[in-house]
């Protein structure tokens, strides 16, 4: 009787290992996660953006990361309404920790290269001190603020705000030769 039953037992066992059917384990994911992806995705469906799929995955994750769910929650911006721009995530005073996220995830110097006018091209040199200098304090506020008034960062060269910061980079970072080319395309 115990064999029968052992028996019958191993026979059950097999056939369930060998049915065809496995099963699956379901991850859940976590808010943060779900939070990352939504603001990912929306950023993503805009096609004004001007970074790629990796740059956005990465502002997503550093703004989930600097704000934390619960705080984006605090500020409008959950996975079902992944708007940062409809949050007050650029809103003052969190627009520059926004700020300060972007330019971590942005490739600056790969930026000012794209904004050049056709015809315009700088020495490498050049635009690595430019990055350099847009990415000090001074212009980190004048982006933020630049975000807050719901502007585009490109905006900068023509906010008046930034004239005097702007002259001082050029002169830091432009050759003579460079500054003629610049100033060619001024006038």
């Amino acid at each position: 009787m115990r064999r029968i039953i052992f028996l019958a037992a191993t026979a059950a066992l097999f056939a369930s290992a060998c049915s065809g059917e496995t099963e699956t384990e379901t991850f859940a994911s976590s808010p943060q996660e779900d939070l990352v992806e939504a603001i990912t995705t929306n950023a993503l469906a805009n096609p004004d953006r001007r970074f790629g799929d990796e740059t956005a995955a990465c502002i997503a994750q550093g703004i989930v990361d600097e704000f934390g769910v619960d705080g984006l929650a605090e500020l409008g911006v959950t996975p079902e309404s992944p708007d940062l721009q409809g949050g007050r995530v650029f809103a003052l005073p969190d627009a520059r920790r926004a700020v300060d996220v972007g330019m971590a995830c942005i490739d600056v110097s790969e930026a000012i290269v794209s904004f050049l006018p056709a015809g315009v091209s700088l020495l490498e040199d050049t635009v690595q001190c430019v990055a350099d200098q847009f990415q000090t304090d001074t212009f980190r506020d004048l982006f933020a603020n630049l975000v807050v008034a719901g502007a585009d960062p490109a905006d900068i060269l023509s906010s008046t705000e930034a004239q005097v910061p702007i002259a001082a980079l050029l002169f830091r970072c432009l050759s003579a030769d460079e500054l003629l080319k610049i100033a060619d395309l001024l006038n």
